[in-house]
Parts: C-alpha cells; sequence; structure tokens
C-alpha cells in the first residue's frame, strides 16, 4: 500500500502547491489506515539487585489485568511462611467467588480444594473465581484481603499501583506501572525461591481437560525461560511479567500493552536477550518520577490491532538483524519482509511463525494436573471413568501443619489488625455442618463440577 500511495504522491509533487497538499493528505491517509499503538511500556531488570537494564514509560499507569494476582499469590506466599496457612489449607468456592466472568474454573459454591491447587490454577489458568476463593480464605473476606494487598505494595515500594480486586478484571480504580509490577516480581523470585515453580508452568490438566498458560509458547521455546504471569483485558492490551535464566543470571521482564499474546511473547523474548548483554546503575527501587501519566482511554485494545502472522514475522523473525528494542516496539514502522509464512493455499504455516519470532521448542509440554477436594485423611473420593476425583466434603476444623489462628490474623510483620467481621465470618465457615452426600448425588455433583458450570472450565483469559 505504502510504494503505490507514494508513486502516486510522487506524480502529485511535480505539479505544484496543490499536488503537494494532496501528497500530504494521502500520506496521511495511508498512515492512518495502517498505523497501530506501540507496545507501551517495558521494563527489565536484574534479579540478584534490582538494577534497571532497559526501560521506557516505566512510570505510565496501566491496568495491570491479571498481573494482579502476583500480588494475591505473594500474600499468601508470605501467610505460608508465617505458618498462619500451610500449602493444603482449605480454599473454600463461595457464591461470590462463583460470580466472577471468565476466566475461571466454574466450581460450584462449597466445592473444597487445597491451597496448593488454588495457586496453580491462578498462576496458571488465571481463574478469577479461585483468586476470589483465596481471597476470602486468606483474608476472612475479600475487602479485608485487598486492604492487605494495598498495604504490602506499599511495604513494598509500588508507589503508583492501587488494587481493588484479587484478579485484575477490568475496573478503572485498579492501576499500577511497569516499575512497581517489576518491583513485585522481584519480591516473588526472591523471596520464595521455593514457589518459583507455580511461575513456570505452561498449563494444568484438571481431569481430561488441558487449560494452557498465556505464557506457553515463552516458557516452551525461550533458553532458560522460568516465569511469571499474564494478562490481558481490552482496556489494558496483553500484558506480561516474566524471567529467564542464563548462566546464574536472571533476568524479570515487565512488557504492557502488545497488541496479541503473540507479540507480547516475542517482545518479552527481544527484551530478555538483549538484557542479557547489558549492565545498570540505578535500581528500580530508586527510580522515581513526578511525571506519571495516566493510564489510558477505555478500549485500548480496538486502538492497537494485532499485526498477522507475517507482520509478526516481519517484524521478529530472523531477518529482522539486530535494532535498538524500540524498533520492535514501534507499531508504525516500516518492516522488511521477512520469510514468507503463508503457502500457496493462503494458509498460515504456524510451525514456522512460532520458530521465527521464538525459537524451537526446546522443552517438553508436560501439564500439571490439579484436583478439588482436601488430601485423602480428610475427604472421600469418587471415580469416574478414567479419572479419580476429590469431592467436597465437611471441611476441618484446622488444616495439619497449621497453627490455631483465624484467617483475618496474621503475622505482626504484615502490621494488619483482624477485623471483628472477618473473625465471625472465618468463625462461622469453620464451624458450618455440611450434610454428607450420597453416591448418588455425589456422581451427580462431581459431573456438574466437571463438565456443567457455564463460563468455566473451556474459557480463557
Amino acid at each position: 500500500m505504502w510504494s503505490g500511495v507514494t508513486v502516486f504522491a510522487g506524480k502529485f509533487m511535480k505539479i505544484g502547491r496543490l499536488g503537494r497538499v494532496l501528497a500530504v493528505c494521502l500520506l496521511s491517509m495511508a498512515y492512518t489506515a495502517t498505523a497501530r499503538a506501540d507496545v507501551a511500556a517495558w521494563i527489565t531488570v536484574d534479579a540478584s539487585n534490582g538494577t534497571v537494564l532497559e526501560e521506557h514509560e516505566i512510570f505510565q499507569q496501566w491496568y495491570p489485568a491479571s498481573l494482579t494476582k502476583m500480588m494475591t499469590a505473594y500474600i499468601a506466599f508470605r501467610l505460608v511462611a508465617a505458618e498462619r496457612f500451610s500449602l493444603t489449607s482449605p480454599v473454600t468456592i463461595s457464591q461470590n467467588a462463583l460470580n466472577q466472568p471468565p476466566s475461571k474454573m466454574g466450581f460450584k459454591v462449597g466445592t473444597q480444594m487445597t491451597l496448593d491447587n488454588a495457586l496453580n490454577m491462578i498462576m496458571i489458568k488465571s481463574a478469577n473465581d479461585i483468586s476470589v476463593a483465596i481471597a476470602e480464605t486468606l483474608g476472612g473476606t475479600e475487602k479485608e484481603f485487598i486492604r492487605m494487598m494495598n498495604e504490602q505494595a506499599r511495604r513494598l515500594g509500588m508507589t503508583h499501583t492501587r488494587f481493588v480486586n484479587p484478579h485484575g478484571l477490568p475496573n478503572p480504580n485498579q492501576v499500577s506501572s511497569a516499575r512497581d509490577l517489576a518491583i513485585l516480581a522481584l519480591a516473588l523470585w526472591n523471596e520464595f525461591p521455593q514457589y518459583h515453580s507455580y511461575m513456570d508452568q505452561s498449563a494444568i490438566r484438571f481431569g481430561k481437560i488441558t487449560m494452557p498458560s498465556g505464557n506457553k509458547d515463552y516458557l516452551l521455546r525461550v533458553q532458560g525461560a522460568n516465569g511469571m504471569k499474564t494478562g490481558y483485558i481490552c482496556d489494558a492490551g496483553y500484558n506480561v511479567a516474566t524471567s529467564a535464566t542464563r548462566h546464574g543470571r536472571t533476568v524479570i521482564a515487565v512488557v504492557l500493552g502488545a497488541g496479541s499474546g503473540l507479540e507480547r511473547a516475542a517482545f518479552a523474548k527481544k527484551l530478555v536477550d538483549d538484557s542479557f548483554a547489558k549492565s545498570g546503575r540505578a535500581t528500580v527501587y530508586s527510580r522515581r518520577s513526578s511525571n506519571v501519566k495516566k493510564p489510558p482511554e477505555a478500549k485500548y485494545c480496538k486502538r492497537n490491532e494485532s499485526l498477522s502472522a507475517q507482520q509478526l514475522v516481519d517484524r521478529f523473525g530472523s531477518k529482522r538483524g539486530q535494532l535498538p528494542i524500540l524498533a520492535y516496539a514501534r507499531g508504525d514502522e516500516q518492516m522488511p519482509d521477512g520469510v514468507n509464512v503463508v503457502g500457496n493455499n493462503k494458509k498460515v504455516n504456524w510451525k514456522l511463525v512460532y520458530e521465527e519470532i521464538l525459537g524451537p521448542q526446546i522443552k517438553e509440554y508436560a501439564p500439571v494436573r490439579v484436583k478439588i477436594g482436601l488430601p485423602k485423611s480428610a475427604v472421600a473420593e469418587l471415580t469416574l471413568p478414567g479419572e479419580t476425583v476429590p469431592l467436597p466434603t465437611p471441611k476441618p476444623a484446622l488444616s495439619q501443619g497449621r497453627k490455631q489462628s483465624n484467617a483475618g490474623q496474621l503475622n505482626q510483620s504484615f502490621g494488619m489488625n483482624k477485623t471483628a467481621e472477618s473473625a465471625s465470618i472465618f468463625a462461622s465457615s469453620q464451624n458450618k455442618d455440611r450434610k454428607q452426600y450420597s453416591e448418588n448425588q455425589a456422581l451427580n455433583e462431581a459431573k456438574q463440577i466437571m463438565f456443567g458450570a457455564p463460563g468455566g472450565l473451556y474459557s480463557s483469559n
């Protein structure tokens, strides 16, 4: 399109001022038709000391989307470390949790699972209903947990962040920035190395259903890839906080506002690859700015159109060469013709696309199996064809390995006081009796849990 417009405009340039005006108009129209927004903001940091390696618009306020769940997991890890909960502590689905929009698991009210399984569901599948269930379990109420999220954000130095929910679903008041999310990613990585496995899995498997992570292709194809979390809402575009370790050094990257999941992965790879060759001076903690830009206007994704498969290969493929990272983020920059990935039959060779922009698959695709129910000592199991699925059962008074304490009462290092409301709610949930299921009731309810919840297992983030 550009070459035709240029020739046409060039002819007008020879006929005086009117021709030049028309040429400018034509070029402007062509730009408008093909332009798309840039990748909005990014940062890379050295995980060992927090020094900044690459940065662009790191103080731009942005909607974190499901990167929010990093804070949900961070609080869970802190509470387990403080021995207020354990990874086998029960998490129960409430009506409030079930009411959340997809991405979700869709389990019925009363379904129980261990905190371990719940964390895998939010960090890999990005299940919004499970995020609320975790929040209610750990905070006593969702509201109290959100207060905990904001207190931890302040303690970590996330100066441009505000949380209003535990999952990242759209809310104009829930904002963060590339800098702040890098600080959170550093805290997750450095404070809890024993829990890195929650962040580097490519999929979960529940029963016979496999649900891939939004970060699957990055994790399977990028050398040393090992985390962390993806997120998407239309108002934010495609976000990711990710990392890679090579020769004993780990680089953490945050990318905000990409045009598609594949562009997000390709840009993150390019960003990480470049950053391993760099060193920094100032740390992300010391970076400050009084010039904080407002979040993007609503419906950002409508203004940030996805690149086609061929355009992605043109921009990130092997023929692109070694250019500054900004060149890969500019949506209006002309790209060289990359390897042709569209065959004579007009079909895209997706295997070639992935190999061109992310590289060949170097890691086995091995989904983590998750399940509902509590440990066998506390739950009866039901055998369905081909699967063993634990059923919801009465909640035990306390899980093994956990100290006597209410969910709202946290370690003093959190600086948080349990409200009377959260204490009352938690106490009643601990003592509430549930009827025992007959075999037929259990079978029917297990089938509903696995297959009958609308917007559940078949939905994606």
